[in-house]
């Protein structure tokens, strides 16, 4: 096998649900790509993943002052199954061990905030949820909407997997990630990810008055800064990091980018996002900014299928 073959297949994985051309040059290596390029002779690759070796597991779930039903522990256990999956089937991440999550399920929001106090340094932006890396814990409190309560839970899976097998992933696409999850659900034996309303519903009012950062700048915040952001301004940035990782697991084009960016990140590689959109999205800044602006404008989907 060539070099360049076996770089070439160790990479389709990557490519996701894009379409993936080959052609084979005047050295007889074979080379594969995304691209259809008219001054060359290709052919069209059926790529198909592999079957996920994701195993079901089970959860710890501690409650405080509150009682669970049945159905509901079912689903958080679901849910987080899905989280799982979706990682390990869409991002192909190929998860070969079970991340441990224990949950801790709190009776009312003054419960959770003095337990995020003592268990956090600092400032805590206003939450739901939250994520302790010392001991893989997820807190979160019941609220009204019990259902929004367990959709929390697998927001912060999202992170308790991220923190465990990709620390370097930055903070807007951790969070756009999680906010991902908390929509996530199987239908007919396919995830799928419907739009989150309220994230919709924020970045529309950002939009018509201008106060939305423009995509370039966006992905060129370093972690800390885009930490500091969300403290001050609280869910706006969190609704626009949502939407815009929304945006690009709707098309095929969007979604390849996103998995070459997540494992870049799961490599080692630091560099900002800013600086990898020109070589891992077709068309580079000017078109993922042209397609982001069309998207806000109207071209959105209600759901996509995985």
């Amino acid at each position: 096998m060539t070099r360049g073959l076996l770089l070439a297949l160790c990479l389709l994985p990557l490519w996701g649900h894009a379409d993936i051309y080959r052609y084979t040059d005047e050295n007889g290596v074979v080379h594969f790509s995304d691209r259809k390029e008219p001054d060359r002779q290709q052919e069209r690759v059926d790529v198909r993943g592999s079957a996920s070796r994701f195993q079901r597991f089970q959860i710890d779930i501690v409650t405080e002052g509150v009682t669970l039903t049945d159905d509901e522990r079912a689903d958080i256990s679901a849910n987080v199954n899905n989280v799982y999956a979706f990682f390990d089937d869409v991002l192909y991440f190929d998860i070969h061990r079970t991340v441990p999550v224990n949950i801790r399920i709190l009776p009312d929001k003054a419960t959770y905030d003095r337990f995020v106090a003592n268990h956090t340094r600092g400032p805590v932006p206003p939450s739901r949820g939250i994520f302790l890396g010392d001991g893989n814990q997820i807190a979160a409190y019941v609220r009204e909407d019990r259902e929004g309560t367990i959709r929390t839970i697998s927001h912060e899976t999202a992170h308790a997997i991220v923190a465990t097998l990709t620390p370097y992933v930055p903070a807007w696409l951790n969070e756009g990630l999680a906010e991902q999850m908390e929509m996530l659900h199987r239908q007919d034996g396919r995830l799928v990810i419907d739009a989150h309303p309220e994230n919709t519903r924020v970045v529309d009012y950002m939009r018509a008055h201008r106060m939305l950062p423009e995509v370039a700048d966006f992905l060129a915040m370093q972690s800390r800064d885009w930490a500091n952001h969300y403290a001050d301004k609280g869910y706006s940035l969190q609704a626009q990091t949502g939407e815009f990782v929304y945006f690009l697991l709707s098309t095929p084009t969007g979604r390849s980018f996103l998995v070459r960016l997540i494992h870049q990140y799961q490599r080692g590689d630091r560099t900002l996002a800013a600086g990898l959109v020109d070589d891992n999205y077709i068309g580079g800044m000017r078109v993922l900014q042209d397609n982001w602006a069309l998207w806000l404008q109207g071209a959105r989907t209600d759901s996509v299928t995985f």
